[in-house]
């Protein structure tokens, strides 16, 4: 592979992930083209997952790998097991942490700005979330250290979040909870199943992938997404198109899921456009990030019923605050960005910090590397 004069990571700050790129739609209602006509070309082919230039391998030398993440024993001492010169320090203190940077190789999981400038002998960070949008700082864009994530890794555990929140909001089951502690019986209006229905998804990375999958084979729907990036089209997907799409595709759908990274052409492009546009019987479902959202025309699009309900799993600000009006704007369920966490993604993490660590040090290309 050749040197890029270029950063990657550099290109990936720069520009919304993959905008540069348009997706060759696959015909179908959304399509405003009169030209496309059946046979007309499948989105471009791309692979998923770019990984790292091969090493020079370091089984034979001393590598160290610094972290502040619990690692269950049964998995450190598997790491450990891959090279004989490994050394795996899990830090219990910030300040500890610190002073084993100074000679690390390899930083597991979180870490600052300030950890960058003591780590002289960094050349592989394992990150331990899916989006890195909040840590390309500049030292560590411009740098060789290489930067790898947890892309999909969380994906099974939200994309069932996405499932039971639309399974709550449309039956009622959110609202009968509520009468439920205080002892009332008494029947609701305006309860709904999901069968059937036709679901917008914007972002068909990892979430959205594994939440079309489920509503497709699980409850019939058809799936609607727009994508930045040039991506084949799943065959549980119907139509796949151009992030220029979406106000034509948020008319069409029962129920618009927001499972986008956060960049700077993504912030706040759910709107209130957005929300008028929508059915008044739809839903709108968030578990990428909060700062996607207008919050101020979420509140007033559920106040005043431009949509039928929300489900969200983050939030502008989090925690969000307890006076927030987003609390009281009606029909809306809260969860504390934890969608993610169970412990079979615990599983999944070590999967693959394990499978890198042993590629790393057999001077093999490591997996999800995050650049454009």
């Amino acid at each position: 592979m050749p040197q890029e004069s270029v950063s990657r990571r550099r290109f990936l700050q720069n520009v919304a992930a993959g905008s540069t790129a348009a997706v060759v739609s696959v015909p179908g209602i959304l399509d405003a083209r009169p030209e496309h006509v059946p046979g007309a070309p499948e989105p471009v082919t791309v692979e998923s997952y770019p990984i790292a230039e091969p090493g020079k391998g370091a089984a034979a030398s001393h590598v160290k790998i610094v972290t502040q993440e619990q690692i269950p024993e049964d998995y450190r001492e598997k790491v450990r097991s891959l090279a004989a010169g490994l050394d795996l320090r899990q830090c219990a203190s910030e300040s500890e942490f610190r002073r084993e940077l100074a000679d690390a190789h390899v930083i597991y999981g979180d870490f600052s700005r300030e950890d960058l400038k003591v780590a002289r002998q960094l050349k592989w960070i394992q990150y331990a979330a899916a989006g890195v949008e909040g840590i390309l700082w500049p030292e560590l864009v411009e740098s060789p250290v290489v930067l790898t994530n947890m892309a999909r890794v969380y994906a099974p555990a939200i994309s069932e979040t996405v499932m039971g929140l639309l399974l709550a909001l449309a039956p009622g089951i959110n609202r009968y909870a509520m009468q439920t502690r205080e002892h009332v019986w008494k029947q609701l209006d305006g309860l709904t199943d999901i069968s059937g229905w036709t679901m917008g998804i914007v972002g068909l990375g990892g979430i959205g992938t594994e939440t079309a999958y489920r509503a497709h084979y699980g409850f019939g729907m058809k799936i609607y997404a727009v994508d930045p990036k040039p991506l084949p089209k799943p065959a549980f997907v119907a139509e796949l198109h151009s992030v220029e799409c979406l106000p034509r595709m948020v008319p069409e759908v029962d129920v618009l899921v927001s499972a986008a990274p956060r960049t700077p052409a993504s912030e706040g492009m759910f709107n209130e456009s957005i929300f008028r546009a929508m059915k008044r019987s739809a839903y709108f479902i968030n578990v990428s990030r909060g700062k996607l959202v207008d919050t101020p025309a979420l509140v007033r699009a559920l106040k005043e019923g431009w949509i039928a309900g929300a489900g969200l799993d983050v939030a502008y600000e989090e925690p969000l605050p307890a006076d927030d009006p987003l609390w009281s704007a009606g029909n809306v369920i809260i969860t504390c960005h934890t969608s993610g966490h169970t412990p079979r993604t615990l599983e999944r993490q070590m999967a693959l910090f394990t499978e890198n660590v042993r590629r790393y040090v057999n001077g093999l290309p490591l997996l999800n590397e995050s650049h454009a």
